[in-house]
């Protein structure tokens, strides 16, 4: 199952408790006999990219997509190293309107860094331009359509080994 956070008819998600969408997580894992609660994983774009990024600091998913990050700030050690057992693949563009790419890349250097003492699974897919070929106040600010159209996303996910239960 792949969980993809969305604030429509929101801001943001930042006046949303977390808890809210972990219950939800929960509930499908205890009502959904399809729901294999080790093969759960997070696909974040823009706010959701940045949510999905605090939620798998959990480590209730087995992996996540993080499309144009937005978190501007340093991530807190303890979170890299809770994310350091995470796999994640990245993608953003240099040219993102919204999101700085240097997000997303201080979010993948970090975890590179802890990768040097470990072994990790982060892949970053870093555009120079749109992918899509957007313009104007939203351009560069695609790569979650780009992903989500990438079978390849699809096949890494599924590779990936179950979560230890």
């Amino acid at each position: 199952v792949v969980v993809a956070p969305y604030s429509q008819g929101k801001r943001s998600f930042y006046d949303e408790p977390r808890s809210k969408i972990l219950n939800f997580i929960t509930y499908a894992i205890e009502n959904i006999p399809q729901v294999d609660p080790s093969r759960v994983f997070l696909f974040g774009f823009s706010d959701g990219a940045t949510l999905s990024v605090e939620l798998l600091t959990t480590r209730r998913f087995a992996g996540g997509v993080i499309c144009s990050y937005g978190y501007v700030g340093k991530l807190p050690d303890l979170a890299v190293k809770r994310l350091s057992v995470v796999p994640m693949w990245v993608f953003h563009s240099a040219d993102d309107a919204i999101f700085r790419v240097q997000n997303s890349d201080e979010l993948v250097y970090s975890l590179e860094k802890v990768e040097a003492e470990g072994d990790i699974n982060i892949k970053y897919t870093r555009f120079s331009s749109d992918p899509e070929g957007f313009t104007g106040s939203v351009r560069g600010h695609t790569t979650g359509i780009t992903a989500s159209r990438d079978p390849s996303i699809y096949e890494w996910l599924m590779s990936l080994p179950p979560l230890s239960m």
